[in-house]
């Protein structure tokens, strides 16, 4: 089965402490060894031939080694690949992601191909600096340290064609309804409707209004996502500003000028709110990079705040896959759950504050916070803006659902001494976060039989999971 005139399984091998570990699963035409072999040398050493140019170091210090295969076929299964540290560039994530999330994708005797994750070792995550602030940060800022509570924020609807004025008077009204986050929409960048510097000062005014009127310290997160050389223009001109917090949509701009941008802002002290509009694209579909790859690269970069989906809202992702998510990069370890297609990882920087956001309204905080616990911000658009009363109410709304979430009191009955909650349940129909708790019972009391399914049939039973 050797590809290109040389192995690279070698099932004896136990992976260095340095090695990138890399799972996953592979189905094809050709049998899955030979699959597996393809892989392994396109993204290390090798080519489709064997080379005058190869020697034994090479190849002894720098291939890939597939150490572990779980079939489900004869032409498919799951994959363990290892890659040692020093086949990599030193901070360069662009030559990282060519190697290993390169050429492979356009093998023709592939029929489907998915990075479900890596696990990336020390020495190469300690060569980013990770979040500025992180959860403790931005905790520290908004004063919500000793409370702990989730913080509320929204994106002013419509997503676009209000005017800078308009736009400040929304966000105004959702910070006295008791949002502590405000940020553009993915949306919104320098239209004419509605300039870039012309909406950032009327909404510095706004915030400046509500520290005074209210004595609380809120954040408001305008998006500087362009090309480089525009997101540094605009990061001066917020900074300049004394802004806290710049958000960026860091699927779309891209590692090279992300990379850069995050060490801009790192510079200026300024938190990075990071949107993953577009990630989607390559995390479906029969050849597809799972988000966990990229959230974690976006940590290592440094991301303060994440997007990373509700489980309960209207965006792909069920309650354990998103679980996970908020997890990997909230917490300071997770475990191998390979039902889930996901490896053990370790961190040595901040943790990130999770952002749960689409379809998120006063309805589903109960099975949010269940979910997410309380270091999330519980971010709502049309949640806020679509209620009865307006927008003001739809941020009391949502604050008494997470009040009435942390008291371990159901929405509907706290409703009963809440009006704007009340309304608001008039018109979205209450979701108990019943279903969300059995789940993770489940997933508790199961998960060794859950991962020796996933072990033997493939990626159609961790798909289940998703």
């Amino acid at each position: 089965m050797a590809y290109g005139g040389y192995t690279y399984i070698d099932r004896k091998y136990r992976p260095a402490k340095d090695d990138f570990i890399v799972l996953v699963w592979a189905s094809g035409t050709v049998p899955i060894e030979k699959i597996a072999e393809a892989i392994a040398a396109e993204s290390s050493i090798g080519t489709w031939t064997k080379l005058k140019t190869m020697n034994k170091r090479v190849l002894d210090r720098l291939k890939a080694r597939v150490f572990r295969i779980e079939k489900s076929s004869s032409k498919s299964g799951l994959l363990w690949i290892a890659y040692p540290l020093e086949h990599f560039d030193v901070k360069n994530i662009i030559q990282f992601q060519a190697s290993v999330l390169g050429n492979i994708f356009g093998m023709k005797e592939l029929t489907g191909l998915r990075i479900l994750d890596i696990t990336f070792p020390e020495k190469y995550r300690k060569r980013f600096s990770g979040p500025y602030g992180g959860i403790k940060g931005i905790r520290k800022y908004v004063g919500t340290v000793k409370s702990g509570r989730p913080h509320l924020g929204t994106i002013v609807k419509p997503k676009v064609g209000l005017t800078p004025k308009e736009f400040a008077d929304v966000a105004y009204e959702a910070y006295m309804g008791g949002c502590d986050f405000v940020k553009d929409d993915e949306n919104l960048s320098d239209q004419k409707f509605c300039p870039f510097r012309a909406r950032f000062e009327e909404m510095m005014e706004v915030t400046d209004r509500i520290r005074s009127e209210t004595g609380r310290k809120v954040l408001y997160a305008p998006n500087i996502s362009d090309k480089y050389e525009r997101m540094a223009e605009r990061l001066d001109f917020i900074h300049f500003h004394g802004a806290p917090i710049a958000m960026v949509d860091v699927f779309v701009v891209g590692y090279s000028a992300l990379q850069e941008i995050f060490e801009e802002t790192h510079g200026k002290r300024v938190f990075t709110h990071a949107h993953r509009a577009g990630y989607a694209v390559e995390s479906r579909g029969e050849f597809a990079i799972t988000f966990m790859v990229h959230e974690k690269f976006y940590r290592m970069l440094g991301a303060d705040q994440l997007h990373i989906g509700t489980g309960v809202g209207k965006m792909e992702g069920s309650p354990l896959y998103i679980k996970r998510l908020r997890d990997i990069i909230a917490l300071q370890k997770v475990d191998e759950k390979l039902y889930l297609g996901s490896l053990a990882q370790e961190w040595n920087n901040k943790p990130v504050m999770p952002v749960a956001s689409g379809g998120v309204g006063p309805e589903v905080v109960d099975a949010l916070l269940a979910l997410h616990g309380k270091d999330v911000v519980v971010q709502a658009g049309g949640g806020i803006h679509g209620h009865p009363d307006g927008t003001r109410a739809g941020a009391k709304a949502m604050r008494q659902a997470i009040d009435a979430a942390l008291k371990g009191i159901p929405a509907p009955k706290y409703a009963k001494t809440h009006k704007e909650l009340a309304n608001a349940l008039k018109i979205w129909k209450y979701r108990p976060p019943n279903t969300v708790k059995k789940l993770l019972a489940q997933e508790r009391k199961r998960a060794k039989t859950l991962g020796k399914r996933a072990l033997s049939k493939g990626i159609k039973e961790i798909e289940k999971y998703w």
